[in-house]
């Protein structure tokens, strides 16, 4: 990865409209600023001692290199925001689990696409282990993401998948 741009990471979904809301998450995501986002897949993380997750999404710094070992990254360094979308089986983890997780792995932004409550939950500013804010916007309705992307992103493609 070193010296790529910034980068998405996509892996296998647990079902056909999971992969389409990441699709459509991902051309969302590319454009963002500082340049296009080349998509990778299957990209393991070490988010804490012992603890290794698989997002479904990851952006990449470009100015920040990932250490990778095996196909895994050895730490979440070098990463902008984690993008998580719920399914029955993991939903629980994602939206209890993972956040604080990600948090102490200092994972700048965490996108969550609740599809049971059709919500987008933007956890943001981790402190000490947690994030310090957390947005929430009903799916179909325009989210802001905070720096380092400060954008908005529309959520209305997620009304036909829900």
């Amino acid at each position: 990865m070193g010296g790529s741009p910034a980068g998405l990471v996509m892996r296998a979904s647990p079902d056909r409209e999971h992969a389409r809301i990441l699709t459509g998450l991902r051309h969302l995501l590319e454009p963002l600023p500082p340049a296009e986002i080349p998509v990778l897949e299957g990209v393991a993380f070490v988010v804490g001692v012992g603890t290794e997750r698989t997002p479904d999404l990851v952006v990449l710094d470009p100015r920040r290199k990932a250490e990778f070992r095996d196909g895994h990254a050895t730490s979440a360094s070098g990463v902008r925001m984690f993008v998580e979308v719920t399914s029955n089986s993991t939903r629980r983890v994602d939206l209890r689990e993972k956040p604080g997780e990600y948090a102490r792995a200092e994972v700048p932004v965490m996108l969550i696409v609740d599809r049971e409550k059709h919500e987008v939950i933007v956890h943001f500013e981790p402190v000490d282990g947690r994030y310090t804010f957390t947005g929430r916007v009903r799916v179909g309705a325009p989210v802001r993401l905070p720096e380092p992307f400060d954008a908005t992103v529309d959520t209305g493609f997620l009304l036909d998948h829900l």
